[in-house]
Formats: C-alpha cells, sequence, structure tokens
C-alpha cells in the first residue's frame, strides 16, 4: 500500500520537500496517527508545530484507517477573511 503526503507552509520548511511517498507493508492495518507518528520521529521539528491533518481533501482524525493511494495533506492552522 502507498499513500502519498502533501506538506504546506511552514510544515514544508520543515520536512523540505512538497510531498512524500510512504510505502506501507500490505496487510497491514495503518492509521492516520501512525503515519503522524512515523512523520515526527522522521522530522522532530513537526513536534513543535500545531497540524492539521487531511486525507483525500477532507479534514481527518487521528483513527482513521488508511487504503491504498489515499493523500494525506499535513499544514499549520489557517485563517482569513
Amino acid at each position: 500500500m502507498k499513500v502519498s503526503v502533501r506538506f504546506f507552509a511552514r510544515c514544508r520548511e520543515i520536512v523540505g520537500e512538497e510531498r512524500k511517498e510512504i510505502e506501507i507493508e500490505d496487510g497491514r492495518d495503518m492509521l492516520l496517527e501512525d503515519i503522524i507518528t512515523h512523520l515526527i520521529n522522521e522530522y522532530p521539528d513537526l513536534k513543535r508545530e500545531k497540524l492539521l491533518i487531511s486525507r483525500n481533501h477532507k479534514y481527518a482524525k487521528p483513527e482513521e484507517r488508511l487504503e491504498d493511494m489515499d493523500e494525506i495533506a499535513i499544514f499549520p492552522p489557517v485563517s482569513g477573511g
């Protein structure tokens, strides 16, 4: 299974790239929080940021199960008017 993770704003600066493909062992159930934990372990500065997460263009909860070809987006809170 493969998921695509996109990074925006400060998150992109920390990771150093706009997009990252993550390969997940076939047959293994993965939750969104597992991917976030993996990314924080790889990029510890992400832990200091308030993160919003979306899965397939909708806000997502950490306990959601991932499916093949999901697109995850990680970004800081936004405001505007």
